[in-house]
C-alpha cells in the first residue's frame, strides 16, 4: 500500500542517516583519565573560597552516588594523561552544581558563584565548554573543581560529574551533529501528526482518534525536553524540573500507547489487567532508583504490553503485523541501548513507530470518508426509492379505485381514507429526508399504511408492539418494507386474521427487532425489492454492525433485524 511504502522508505533514510551520523560524530579521540578523585572542600567562615594547592585533602576515588548527596563545598580532581600534539582543546564538564575550575592551578571562567549556603551560591550551568590552556609538559595534566550544590532540588541517585576533552575543531559542533537524526525523525512525527490533525476537522470519526493525537503530542514534547539540556542548557536547579518532566511523559506515552491499540482494534482488556499495570508502572516510578532506569523500564514495560495486546487482537492481520514487528524490535533495543535517551536509535524506532500509527490512522480515516460519500449517495438514492415505494402505480391505483367506489357508497369511510392519504404521503416525504428516523415515527408510518388498506378493505389490521423504548433510531422504511411485503405476499385479509407483532429487546450488546406476520402461500418471498431495501438501508446507516434474516417460523413469517447499540 502507498503509505507502507512511503513510511518504509523514510525509515530507510532516517536509519541510512542514523548510520552516517554515528559515523561522521564518532567521539574524537580523548586523553586518558589516570584518576578522578573528590574530596569536601573546608571552608573558612569569610573571605575567598580556597584555591589550590591541595595537598592534605581528604581525597578519595569519585563515586557519583556519595557525590549526589554531597551539597558541597567540595572539590573534585581529574588526573589526565598529556596529549601528544599540542592542538587546542576543549573541555566538556557536566556537573549539577556551581563550579570554579582550576587547570593545572591556573583559574578558568567560573560557571555561577561556589558558595557557602544557598544564600552565597549563584546557581551554574549544567553543562559547561572551556577552551583549555597549553599542557603542563609534565606528563600529566589536573583538573581541579571546586563545587556547590545547595540548589539541588529533588535528590538524585548519582551526580552524573563527568569530563571530556577533545581537540577543537573535532569537537566543537560534536554535539550538536548527534541530534540531527532526532531532529529529522521529530520533523517526519511532526509532519505525520499535523496531517493527521488537520483530517480531524472532518466529520469521520475512527476509534482511537483522540488518544492517537495525545500520543503524538507526547512523541513530539520528549525530543523537545530530552534536547533541553544538550542544546539550550540550563541552570542545574532545573535538572530535576526537566527529569520529573521527562519521565511523566514517558509514563503518559505508556499509558496512551496501549489504550490506542485497545481502542483502535477493538481489544476488551479486562480490568484485572488494567489494575495490574498500573501497579507496574508505579512502582516502576517510585522503587527504582535512577531516572534514566525508570524511563527505560516505563517504555519497556509499555512495548510488551502493547506487544501482548495486538497477540490477543482479531481481524485486521495485515495492519497489526507491522506495529507488532516494530514493538518487538524496540523491546529487544531497549536493554542493548541500556537507556531511554532520544538522541539514539531509540528515539528513530519510537518517531518510525509513531509515525506509522498516525499515518496508518489517517489512511483508515481517508477510506472511511469515502465510504461516508459512497454512504451519502446510497442514502438519497434510498430516500427517493422509498418515496417511489410509497406511490407505487399498482397499490394508489388500487386505493383511488377503492376511494371511488367508498364515495359513493360510504362517504365518511372515504373522508378518512383521503386523510390518511394525505398523512401517509406527508409521513413519507418527512422520512425521506433523514438517514435514521425514531422508531415510534416508523410506527405511525406503518400504522397510517395499515389504516388506508383497512379502510378500503373494511377491516382492522392490528400492529402490536412490545418495546420499552420507541425513541431508538433505525433506517426509515425498514418495518414499512416488511409490512408492505406481508400485505403483498400474505394478502390483506390474511393479515387481517394475522396481526403483526413487533418485539423490540437488547442482548449481547445489540438491539433486536422482531417482526410477524401472516405467513401467506405466495412464492418467492424475501428475495424481491423490498427485501434489497431492507439491507442497503440497514448497511448505510450501520455499516458492518447490522443483520436482517426473514423466513417461516412456524405459522409466522418472521423477520429479525439486529443492529449493534450505541457504545
Amino acid at each position: 500500500m502507498p503509505i507502507m511504502r512511503t513510511l518504509t522508505a523514510v525509515a530507510v533514510l532516517l536509519l541510512a542517516l542514523a548510520a552516517w551520523v554515528a559515523a561522521s560524530t564518532r567521539a574524537p579521540a580523548t586523553v586518558q583519565v589516570l584518576a578522578a578523585e573528590m574530596a569536601p572542600a573546608p571552608m573558612p567562615v569569610s573571605g575567598h573560597m580556597p584555591d589550590p594547592p591541595l595537598d592534605g585533602l581528604d581525597w578519595r576515588p569519585l563515586d557519583q552516588r556519595v557525590l549526589a548527596g554531597w551539597h558541597g563545598p567540595y572539590w573534585l580532581r581529574w588526573r589526565l594523561s598529556t596529549p601528544a600534539d599540542k592542538t587546542d582543546r576543549l573541555l566538556r564538564l557536566s556537573l549539577r552544581a556551581a563550579s570554579q575550575l582550576y587547570w593545572n592551578g591556573r583559574p578558568l571562567a567560573g560557571n555561577g558563584v561556589v558558595g557557602r549556603n544557598a544564600e552565597e551560591e549563584q546557581p551554574g550551568l549544567i553543562d559547561i565548554v572551556r577552551v583549555l590552556p597549553p599542557s603542563a609538559g609534565t606528563g600529566m595534566d589536573e583538573l581541579a573543581v571546586l563545587a556547590s550544590s545547595h540548589h539541588q532540588g529533588p535528590g538524585m541517585y548519582a551526580t552524573d560529574a563527568a569530563i571530556e576533552i577533545a581537540p577543537v575543531q573535532a569537537g566543537a559542533g560534536h554535539h550538536l551533529r548527534q541530534w540531527l537524526v532526532a531532529a529529522f525523525a521529530a520533523g517526519a512525527l511532526a509532519a505525520a501528526w499535523l496531517y493527521f490533525l488537520a483530517l480531524q476537522r472532518g466529520p469521520s470519526r475512527t476509534p482511537g482518534a483522540p488518544l492517537l493525537l495525545a500520543l503524538g503530542a507526547v512523541g513530539l514534547a520528549l525530543p523537545v525536553v530530552e534536547a533541553w539540556r544538550p542544546l539550550l542548557g540550563y541552570a542545574y536547579p532545573w535538572h530535576g524540573p526537566r527529569l520529573f518532566a521527562l519521565l511523566a511523559l514517558h509514563v503518559a506515552a505508556a499509558v496512551l500507547l496501549p489504550a490506542y491499540l485497545a481502542r483502535r482494534f477493538g481489544i476488551a482488556v479486562p480490568l484485572a489487567a488494567r489494575v495490574v499495570y498500573l501497579a507496574l508502572l508505579a512502582l516502576i516510578v517510585v522503587f527504582l532508583p535512577s531516572f534514566d532506569g525508570r524511563g527505560a523500564a516505563v517504555l519497556l514495560l509499555s512495548l510488551l504490553a502493547s506487544a501482548w495486546l495486538l497477540q490477543r487482537a482479531r481481524g485486521e492481520r495485515g495492519e497489526r503485523w507491522p506495529i507488532l514487528t516494530m514493538l518487538l524490535v524496540g523491546a529487544l533495543v531497549m536493554p542493548v541501548a541500556g537507556s531511554a535517551f532520544l538522541d539514539g536509535p531509540y528515539f528513530l524506532l519510537l518517531a518510525v513507530l509513531m509515525g506509522f500509527l498516525l499515518l496508518r490512522h489517517a489512511a483508515t480515516l481517508r477510506a472511511l470518508e469515502r465510504h461516508n460519500a459512497l454512504l451519502r449517495e446510497e442514502r438519497a438514492r434510498l430516500s427517493l426509492q422509498l418515496l417511489q415505494r410509497g406511490i407505487q402505480p399498482h397499490w394508489l391505483m388500487n386505493t383511488l379505485t377503492c376511494l371511488q367506489e367508498l364515495i359513493e357508497q360510504a362517504p365518511p369511510r372515504a373522508s378518512r381514507l383521503v386523510e390518511s392519504l394525505a398523512e401517509q404521503f406527508d409521513r413519507l416525504r418527512e422520512s425521506s429526508r433523514h438517514q435514521c428516523v425514531a422508531l415510534e415515527d416508523e410506527l405511525a408510518l406503518c400504522r397510517n399504511h395499515l389504516d388506508i388498506v383497512g379502510l378500503a378493505l373494511d377491516r382492522q389490521i392490528g400492529f402490536e408492539v412490545d418495546a420499552d423504548d420507541t425513541g431508538q433510531l433505525l433506517p426509515p422504511g425498514v418495518l414499512h418494507a416488511q409490512v408492505e411485503n406481508a400485505l403483498t405476499h400474505a394478502g390483506a385479509l390474511a393479515c387481517a386474521q394475522h396481526p403483526f407483532r413487533l418485539h423490540v429487546h437488547r442482548g449481547n450488546g445489540r438491539r433486536i427487532l422482531e417482526l410477524r406476520g401472516a405467513c401467506g402461500t405466495a412464492p418467492h418471498r424475501g428475495q424481491g425489492t423490498g427485501t434489497r431495501y431492507i439491507e442497503a438501508s440497514l448497511a448505510a446507516a450501520f455499516p458492518g454492525r447490522w443483520s436482517f434474516v426473514q423466513g417461516i417460523d412456524g405459522a409466522d413469517w418472521f423477520g429479525r433485524i439486529e443492529v449493534a447499540c450505541a457504545s
